[in-house]
């Protein structure tokens, strides 16, 4: 099985083999930890990258929901956006709602303060150890909405406001769940690095094929720089599930 540095990836079929393989692979980690465990906690995030994942998860059968505490990765931060295009909406009607567990918890978009709502999202996150992380990687590079060049690997916060690169806003006006939007956040507010990295068991999904271009720059580019803050991910222990759209040529 090929490796981005200590990352493991498998190479999926299609989006659609890429949410059931990820899911079963999740939904077994979250059954072991169940097993020992009395509550986890866990991240999600959203994007059309992680839609076959969140089905494929709420499917998956003998998970006790009710004992996980769930968070999501970052949301953006515009007071005038619909509540219906923010990333907690997304993954609210992809999976909490489908799966009903303990608590969820969202970034504020409409926050009056942000600086004040990433602190407190920030201690809410890490108040505890954080058992699984389920993320994707942006068409820039990014982790969440840590973004190329203004990433910190060490950053001492937990959370923070960004502004998104243009790349970014590019891959939102193409993705569905923002078409009918007509115009794309500047900001956000999104875990760090150090805390995404916190996470006991991380698991990336990235499907599609606008996302080949920037994992063909990831797999070469075997060093961690924060002008590419997903190279960060060959220095842990980790799950990467690509597929066949999105597979670097390399893979094939």
């Amino acid at each position: 099985m090929p490796h981005y540095g200590k990352t493991q990836i498998t190479v999926c079929g299609d989006n659609e083999d890429l949410g059931r393989q990820a899911a079963a692979a999740v939904a077994a980690q979250l059954r072991q930890l169940l097993a020992a465990r009395d509550t986890l906690r866990v991240i999600f995030a959203a994007g059309e990258s992680q839609g076959s994942f969140h089905r494929a998860l709420a499917r998956e059968e003998g998970i006790p929901w009710q004992r996980i505490v769930c968070f999501n990765v970052d949301d953006f931060w515009d007071p005038r956006l619909p509540r219906e295009f923010t990333c907690g909406y997304q993954t609210e009607r992809e999976l909490y709602h489908q799966v009903s567990p303990k608590e969820y918890h969202l970034v504020d978009f409409r926050a009056p303060d942000p600086e004040a709502e990433a602190r407190r999202f920030g201690a809410l996150v890490m108040a505890a150890p954080i058992d699984l992380l389920c993320q994707g990687i942006g068409t820039s590079g990014h982790l969440a909405l840590n973004e190329p060049g203004d990433t910190d690997f060490a950053d001492p916060r937990a959370a923070r406001v960004v502004s998104l690169v243009e790349q970014s806003k590019r891959q939102l006006r193409e993705d569905p769940n923002f078409r009918d939007l007509g115009y794309v956040p500047d900001q956000g507010i999104t875990l760090t690095i150090p805390a995404i990295l916190s996470a006991r068991q991380i698991f990336t999904m990235v499907p599609l094929a606008l996302k080949k271009p920037i994992l063909t720059r990831l797999l070469g580019t075997p060093s961690p720089t924060a002008a590419l803050p997903a190279s960060i991910l060959s220095t842990v222990a980790s799950q990467l599930f690509v597929d066949r759209d999105s597979c670097p040529d390399l893979l094939n």
